[in-house]
């Protein structure tokens, strides 16, 4: 046993001193520069590509069997010029000697720097890495296959002091685009890399790109945690920093700051960041999300995020837009909103949605399905908006606004996007408390909205407006070349002077007003649109008054003035009051045509026809008057002589002045003659009843009279 435990000492001891010997004879008797030419021609003759070894090689073997490589560089591929792909200042690398015996890998940090990484594709798609490639993945795949099962983790251990590039650039151009992006001064730098300890990182560095025309700078840094499994990955306390510049940003520049932790475990399939916050553009978003399946065909995420309260003008300004010009400068000062989500590869839903912009609440739910063919749903609620509020001033030039959700959309067809509308597929419900919108005022709002295939619905669309309901059907079908917009709507017991005040500013037509309307119109203009408008009206307005005209007084003035008096005094209103208004309209091209009005009054009855042109705003109407209640209080004894007479009033002029002409020389031209036949009538009566009796002279009367 002494024997045997001497020589195992002694083998021992030999090892060692071969060791020693090796460690300081090796560098002594091998100089690795002396093989350079051996690299570069074993890289040649699989590669194809010349290796240039312009520095020293060093080699140490204890403690460390390290390497150093000075500036060294590899050609390009042929065709793409005599710019090297890879080129390096200097390359270090030492692994422990002892460990690695015993199958651990215990690394001191590697250092890489000067690194220069030229990556292109040629007009034709061929890249300058396709032919070091070798086999393709099918090939590898089936030598992996034959390879013998077992431990397919050579080494027990790993330990790596850490990784230190500096000074890198890395180029990738596209000439078949073509475009540019550039990477320069990139610096990254880890802490010690032991599986199972959270790991130190930053990277930064310079990016410049010409599609889109970019450049700027790129800082992430946080620490990575690695299971000795290396299935689970955690990012913790991850920084991540973007300042780019360039004509293609919001505003020039684009400044973001997103801290967030994230968590993969690739066994479960699982992501979780239960913390991100967001800086840009002076919006603070914060939030967290969740994954499963996440390396599936149909990844599942969800989560929720806050945008703190901002201010809307600031951040169109930070987009390098200016502020819309609003009625009211107070609005678009203060917003906010909350989101709940779910998505996947085939769909994104918000399912809970919280907004808030100035002094209105929106809730509800969205989603889109199908992202190859986006189908939208979504249910709104709003608690109350001010629309004009946020339009711009009013002035003299404004347009007239539209009064229904109809009119709205003709008014707007102008500005539709056309191959939007075709591929739109919506389905969805608005509902809103109250509305003020082109100052009209309406609650109770709710519209469905749908859009397939290029026609957009809304219906039903409901609201109570001016003490009445509004009831509607309209579409815009854009599956032609020119948009076709049909309209159905009806009004029911509105409060027609309120209604007019709103709209236009002036009450001129007071009472309860009943209508209805279904009409067609065509183009891509309000303007177009207006000269293809065709179709069937009705309406009824009892209880009320026409102001800014009496009709009594314009014919009891027009009377004084045939007669050669002054206008009469009076302290009555200027309007002319009436019982009920009713009648129907055809529209065809935008020309409306009235045949049947008839408007009733203690004092009048009054029959109108005529046009009006929508295009031209004109008017060519005839009122056809008659005096036939109670003088008293409403024109006096003045006209009494024209009482059961038909007076013609003529309407001309424009929407925006209107004129009234009373014919009255017609009217009593046409009563003096019909007083002139009944005098006549009257003696010939009495001159043959004494020769013919009553009734012989009653029938040659009408014989004569007819």
């Amino acid at each position: 046993m002494g024997k045997l435990l001497k020589i195992i000492i002694g083998l021992g001891v030999a090892v060692v001193g071969l060791v020693v010997v090796l460690v300081i004879v090796l560098p002594l008797i091998i100089d690795p520069n002396d093989y350079k030419d051996e690299i570069a021609a074993a890289v040649e003759t699989y590669t194809g590509r010349t290796l240039t070894i312009e520095g020293d090689i060093g080699l140490s073997v204890f403690p460390w069997l390290g390497l150093d490589i000075g500036a060294t560089q590899l050609s390009n591929a042929a065709g793409f010029g005599d710019r090297p792909m890879v080129t390096v200042e200097t390359v270090q690398v030492r692994v422990k000697l002892l460990p690695l015996l015993r199958k651990q890998l215990e690394m001191d940090t590697a250092r890489l720097a000067g690194l220069t990484l030229y990556l292109a594709r040629n007009a034709a798609g061929k890249s300058n890495w396709d032919d070091l490639q070798g086999e393709d993945s099918a090939a590898s795949e089936e030598a992996n296959d034959q390879q013998p099962k077992g431990d397919n983790t050579p080494l027990a251990g790993l330990a790596i002091g850490g990784v230190e590039v500096t000074g890198a650039q890395v180029i990738w151009e596209d000439q078949s685009v073509p475009v540019r992006y550039e990477i320069n001064e990139l610096s990254l730098t880890t802490g010690a890399v032991t599986p199972g300890e959270p790991i130190d990182l930053k990277l930064n560095f310079q990016l410049a790109a010409t599609e889109p025309a970019i450049q700027g700078r790129f800082d992430l840094r946080g620490i990575i945690g690695l299971s000795a499994s290396l299935q689970q990955i955690r990012f913790d306390d991850a920084r991540l920093a973007l300042d780019l510049q360039g004509d293609t940003l919001p505003g020039g520049q684009l400044a973001l700051v997103m801290t967030t932790g994230i968590t993969v475990d690739l066994e479960q399939q699982t992501l979780e960041m239960p913390a991100t916050e967001l800086e840009m553009l002076g919006l603070n978003l914060s939030g967290g999300v969740s994954g499963t399946g996440i390396s599936g065909d149909d990844p599942q995420f969800s989560g929720a995020f806050t945008i703190a309260e901002f201010m809307p003008r600031e951040v169109i300004k930070a987009l390098g837009q200016e502020p819309p010009l609003t009625a009211d400068p107070a609005v678009l000062r203060t917003a906010d909103a909350w989101l709940g989500w779910e998505a996947s590869s085939r769909h994104v839903t918000a399912k809970a949605i919280k907004l808030r912009l100035d002094d209105t609440r929106v809730n509800g739910n969205a989603g889109i399905t199908n992202f190859d063919d986006p189908a939208i749903t979504f249910t709104l609620q709003v608690d109350q908006f001010d629309a004009d509020r946020y339009l711009p001033p009013v002035t003299e030039d404004s347009e007239p606004m539209a009064a229904t959700p109809a009119t709205a959309a003709a008014g707007g067809a102008g500005a539709l996007p056309v191959d939007t509308l075709r591929a739109l597929q919506l389905d969805g419900t608005l509902i809103v408390g109250s509305l003020k919108a082109f100052n009209l005022s309406s609650s109770d709002i709710e519209i469905r909205v749908k859009s397939q295939d290029g026609l957009l619905r809304m219906y039903p669309a409901g609201a109570s407006m001016y003490g009445g309901q509004y009831q509607g059907d309209i579409s815009l079908d854009v599956r032609k070349d020119t948009p076709r917009l049909s309209m159905n709507e009806q009004l029911t017991r509105i409060q027609a002077g309120p209604l007019l005040k709103d709209l236009t500013g002036d009450d001129k037509l007071l009472g309860t007003a009943d209508m209805q309307a279904q009409l067609t119109a065509e183009g891509a203009t309000p303007e177009a649109m207006r000269r293809t408008l065709n179709g069937d009206a009705a309406f009824t307005f009892t209880d009320g008054a026409i102001k800014g005209v009496n009709i009594a007084a314009l014919i009891r003035n027009a009377q004084a003035k045939l007669q050669g008096k002054p206008a009469p005094e009076t302290d009555l209103p200027n309007q002319t009051d009436f019982a009920e208004i009713k009648g129907t309209a055809t529209v065809t091209d935008g020309l409306v045509k009235n045949k049947d009005l008839l408007m009733q009054s203690p004092l009048l009855r009054i029959t109108g026809k005529g046009k009006a042109s929508l295009p031209d705003e004109t008017i060519d109407y005839l009122l056809t008057t008659k005096i036939v209640g109670s003088l008293e209080g409403q024109g006096g004894k003045a006209l009494g002589d024209l009482k059961g007479v038909a007076i013609p009033v003529r309407i001309g002029g424009t929407f925006s002045k209107p004129t009234w002409t009373p014919d009255l020389a017609a009217a009593l031209g046409d009563a003096a003659k019909e007083q002139a036949r009944e005098k006549i009538e009257e003696k010939t009566r009495d001159l043959l009843q004494d020769k013919l009796g009553d009734e012989g002279a009653d029938q040659l009367l009408k014989g004569l009279f007819k």
